[in-house]
């Protein structure tokens, strides 16, 4: 199984319109991402981040402190 980052990739398959997949091979074809599974990746990571940031608001400055620690340790959406 391919790593990342030292990290053991697992392999998911999910069904999508035809036109999604079309959307997405025009972003890896204009260079914005090196192949399918970065886009994909990269799409996981920012509703993760945006999610953790929804429920961060509603905690207490301590707990939402903390969160915001984690967050660091999740790239961030950059293409390439």
């Amino acid at each position: 199984m391919p790593r990342r980052g030292g990290e053991k990739m697992v392999l998911i398959s999910v069904h999508l319109p035809q036109k999604m997949l079309q959307q997405i091979e025009e972003l890896v074809r204009s260079g914005l991402f090196p192949n399918r599974s970065e886009l994909i990746r990269a799409a996981i990571r920012e509703l993760i981040l945006k999610h953790s940031a929804d429920k961060t608001q509603k905690e207490k400055p301590k707990e939402r402190a903390e969160a915001e620690a984690k967050e660091e340790d999740l790239p961030l959406l950059r293409g390439r």
